[in-house]
């Protein structure tokens, strides 16, 4: 395609000339002529661009993946019912194969993988302890951001608990567990 754009810019440009040339000489039949040779011209490059076009195969998606965030969140024996909040990011991530045609074989080619971010999931995320009072258990919980999604595991504690998440304005979740 940059082929053709720099093809069109030059006969463009070269056309410009030629139709100024022949205004200032004020022949007639150079113009007709001249305007003749800049239109085969131009079917010259339309033809030229679309073996171009013909030539590259668009590019396949080959894979994707995301990235997982996991921290871990302790709640000590004085450790208030509400952790600190934590930053969390999640990328996902497309790979696609560039196809290079080769001559040899017909219809062979070799790929080109090339990976670009396709989206970047960031959350702010707090834990509470709904019920804990002070001093209580050592308790650890592993919250996750994978893509969109906020999960989280218990991973060590005496009890067991639901989960449910409550968006804020402040911190974009707050992960509150109930004792079952």
């Amino acid at each position: 395609m940059e082929v053709w754009m720099k093809k069109m810019t030059a006969l463009l440009s070269l056309a410009a000339m030629a139709l100024s040339a022949v205004s200032y000489a004020g022949e007639t039949s150079t113009i007709e002529q001249a305007a003749s040779d800049v239109q085969a011209t131009l079917q010259q490059a339309q033809k030229d661009a679309s073996a171009e076009k013909a030539a590259f195969q668009a590019a396949s998606v080959t894979g994707m993946w995301v990235e997982t965030d996991c921290k871990k969140f302790v709640f000590d024996e004085n450790s208030p019912a509400v952790s600190r909040p934590q930053d969390f990011r999640s990328e996902t991530w497309l790979e696609e194969c560039d196809n290079i045609p080769l001559p040899n074989p017909p219809g062979g080619g070799i790929c080109i993988p090339r990976r670009r971010l396709l989206r970047a999931d960031i959350r702010t995320v707090q834990v509470q302890v709904q019920g804990r009072s002070a001093p209580g258990p050592k308790e650890v919980f592993e919250v996750c951001l994978w893509g969109a999604s906020l999960s989280l595991k218990v991973k060590q504690s005496p009890n067991k608990y639901s989960v449910a998440e409550k968006n804020e304005p402040v911190f974009n979740s707050t992960l509150v567990l109930t004792k079952k």
